[in-house]
C-alpha cells in the first residue's frame, strides 16, 4: 500500500478540527543515493504551522518563527540525542529495506511521521508511522504499546519491546508534550498590521475592497467588514481562512466585490479586527469618512470667533480713525482760535 508523505501528514492532523485539541508533529525524511537534497531532514509542528527545522548539512536545529520557546541547556541536549537517535534508526531502517528490496544503490526514501496530542490539556495520543519508498511500512501506539508492521525485521522481541516501551514513557512522551506546552503557554502576542486595499477586478471592472488582518500570533482573530457601520453578510463576502505566514505568523483576507452604482453611492467601509494582543478592536476605513459632531461644533465655533475678532478689530479701527480726526479738527480749531487773538492784540 503507497502512503504518500502529504497523505500521512494529513492522517495525523485530522484531529485538528476542534479547537481544544492541538498537536506536536516531527516529519522526518532520510534520503539515500546522490541527491542535491540533504541526507536526512526533520521539520517539527505546532498545529500543523512548521516552527523548527533541522537537516544533515547544516547540523542544528533553526526556529522557523518570530519567535521560539527557551530551551534550558538539558533540554538541548535532550533534543540533540533524539535527533541523533533518529538519524541512526532511519538509517539503519532505510538500508534494512534496500536489502529486503535487493536494491544497491540508486535513490530511495525512509520517512517517518510522529506527533503527541493533548486534548483539553491531557495527553490523547501519542503514535509513530513511517514509510519506505511512498509505502507504509510501520505503526506503533506509543500510549498502548501496540506495533504494527508489514515488515519482519521490524517485529520487537519481548526484550526489545520492554525497553522501548520504557525510552518511550519516559524520555519521548515527556519530551513532546513539554515542547508543546511550552509553544502553546509562553505564548508571545503580535500585534495585527490592519489595512483596506482596493483593486480592479479586470474581467467584471467591478471594485474588490479588501480587509487584510497579517503578522499576528496566536492565531485565533475576530474580522468584521461593515459598510456605513453595519456588518457586511457573509454571502457577499469571499476567503475568511487564516492562513499561517512564513515566520508562524498569521494572517486573513476578508474581500467584498463592489459595483460601480454602489461606488457612486459613496458607502463607507470599516475593518474591524479583534485580537489577544489588542485591548480594543482595530478599525480601518475606506471611502467616505463621516465628519464627527464634536468636530462640526468645534469648527463651527472657530469660524465665529474669527469672525467676531475680525468685527472687533474693523470697529477698533474705525473708531481709531474717527477719533483722530477729531483730534485733528480740534487742533486745527486752536490754531485758529490762537492765531485770532494774537492778530486781535497786534491791532
Amino acid at each position: 500500500m503507497k502512503v504518500p508523505a502529504v497523505v500521512l501528514l494529513i492522517l495525523g492532523s485530522v484531529h485538528l478540527a476542534s479547537t481544544d485539541t492541538h498537536s506536536l508533529t516531527m516529519v522526518a525524511t532520510f534520503i539515500s543515493g546522490e541527491t542535491q537534497f540533504p541526507e536526512i531532514t526533520m521539520v517539527l509542528l505546532v498545529n500543523d504551522v512548521p516552527v523548527e527545522y533541522y537537516d544533515s548539512d547544516i547540523k542544528k536545529i533553526v526556529s522557523r518563527r518570530h519567535w521560539r520557546a527557551n530551551d534550558s541547556i538539558q533540554e538541548t541536549d535532550l533534543r540533540d540525542y533524539v535527533v541523533a537517535v533518529l538519524y541512526s534508526g532511519m538509517k539503519t531502517s532505510l538500508n534494512t529495506m534496500m536489502k529486503r528490496s535487493n536494491q544497491t544503490q540508486g535513490a530511495h526514501v525512509y520517512q517517518s511521521f510522529t506527533a503527541c496530542d493533548l486534548e483539553n490539556d491531557t495527553l490523547s495520543r501519542f503514535f509513530i508511522m513511517s514509510a519506505y519508498d511512498e509505502e507504509e511500512k510501520y505503526q506503533y501506539d506509543a500510549l498502548s504499546h501496540i506495533q504494527n508492521t508489514f515488515v519482519p525485521e521490524f517485529v520487537w522481541s519481548k526484550v526489545k519491546s520492554d525497553i522501548r516501551k520504557h525510552i518511550f514513557s519516559s524520555i519521548y512522551q515527556p519530551l513532546c508534550v513539554r515542547t508543546l506546552r511550552r509553544y502553546l503557554y509562553s505564548t508571545v502576542l503580535t500585534r495585527p498590521r490592519v489595512r483596506v486595499i482596493q483593486k480592479t477586478e479586470p474581467h467584471s471592472g467591478r471594485t474588490q475592497v479588501s480587509c487584510v488582518a497579517t503578522g499576528f500570533y496566536p492565531r485565533r482573530v475576530n474580522m468584521t467588514l461593515l459598510r456605513d457601520d453595519r456588518p457586511v453578510p457573509d454571502r457577499e463576502l469571499t476567503g475568511g481562512q487564516v492562513l499561517p505566514n512564513g515566520d508562524g505568523t498569521y494572517q486573513l483576507r476578508r474581500s467584498l466585490s463592489v459595483s460601480e452604482e454602489e461606488l457612486r453611492e459613496r458607502h463607507r467601509y470599516t475593518c474591524t479586527v479583534s485580537h489577544l494582543s489588542v485591548d480594543n478592536k482595530l478599525d480601518v476605513n475606506w471611502g467616505k469618512t463621516p465628519v464627527h459632531p464634536v468636530l462640526i461644533s468645534a469648527v463651527l465655533i472657530a469660524v465665529l470667533v474669527l469672525a467676531a475678532l475680525i468685527i472687533t478689530a474693523i470697529v477698533l479701527c474705525r473708531k481709531r480713525r474717527h477719533t483722530g480726526e477729531e483730534d485733528e479738527n480740534w487742533m486745527m480749531d486752536r490754531s485758529i482760535t490762537v492765531t485770532l487773538i494774537n492778530w486781535h492784540h497786534k491791532q
